[in-house]
């Protein structure tokens, strides 16, 4: 007997395109990259060289948005000035001015514009969230819609009072604590934070996918031990069945013979 072709469903996972690893990059690097790096470039190059070649870019690049012709995209509310007009705004300042707290405002800027999104998406039906999550797995069931509205309610907080504490530091001068709080003092907390929401998502759901971490979560808070869980069971179960009667082979199945 011969095997048929695997036929993966197209929902089931994404493929970036080359605008969304740009995208991507460019805010990994807002928040990354940039406060680790903007001391040692003003230090060899002065604020106002800093300032102009970081406004080029800033104008050459534009706002990219998630995405492109023939891939999925997140639709984001809109958040008018941000964050291209905003960090514009910062950089011609600090040009105009010479004034190197207006680049240290920079990462301030980009943790605003996130808050904002979060903000103006609990407004709306679908959190922002949910709809990283749909993003990622179109086919996510329905009953995530409350727990990712506190997560996005949580973020919102996070990444607000980030903004206002980097804002905070760059207006007392306190150079030594704005860097110490853009490395451990930032990144620490908010990988905590993150290991925290996923064991407590894990526990909540108990939605198992079959990868070797889940294995183990499966092992340690069985699905079938609480209501959520058999859920969790229930829609996957469900899925499968709507994934085999469109033709596509579910994850970890043999193809149809």
């Amino acid at each position: 007997m011969t095997t048929g072709p695997v036929r993966h469903d197209p929902l089931a996972r994404w493929r970036p395109t080359a605008r969304d690893l740009l995208g991507f990059a460019l805010l990994g690097l807002a928040l990354l990259v940039y406060p680790w790096a903007i001391d040692s470039a003003l230090a060899r190059f002065g604020v106002r060289p800093v300032a102009a070649a970081l406004l080029g870019l800033a104008l050459a690049g534009g706002a990219l948005p998630l995405g492109a012709a023939g891939g999925r995209r997140i639709d984001l509310p809109r958040v008018p000035g941000f964050p291209g007009g905003a960090i514009a705004l910062l950089l011609a300042a600090a040009l105009a001015t010479g004034d190197v707290r207006w680049l240290f405002l920079v990462p301030a800027a980009v943790y605003l514009w996130l808050a904002l999104l979060a903000a103006a998406s609990l407004r709306e039906p679908i959190s922002l969230i949910e709809r990283a999550a749909r993003f990622l797995q179109p086919r996510a069931p329905d009953f995530i819609r409350s727990y990712c509205r506190k997560v996005t309610a949580l973020w919102c907080v996070v990444f607000a009072a980030t903004a206002a504490t980097i804002a905070w530091l760059v207006a007392n001068g306190s150079v030594e604590a704005r860097r110490a709080f853009s490395s451990w003092g930032l990144w620490l907390p908010m990988g905590l934070l993150s290991l925290a929401e996923y064991a407590v998502r894990k526990a909540w759901f108990r939605y198992y996918a079959g990868g070797p971490l889940d294995r183990l979560w499966a092992a340690l808070l069985p699905a079938e031990n609480s209501a959520r869980g058999r859920r969790s069971l229930a829609y996957i179960r469900e899925a499968r069945a709507r994934m085999r009667a469109e033709g596509f082979t579910p994850p970890g199945e043999a193809p149809s013979r």
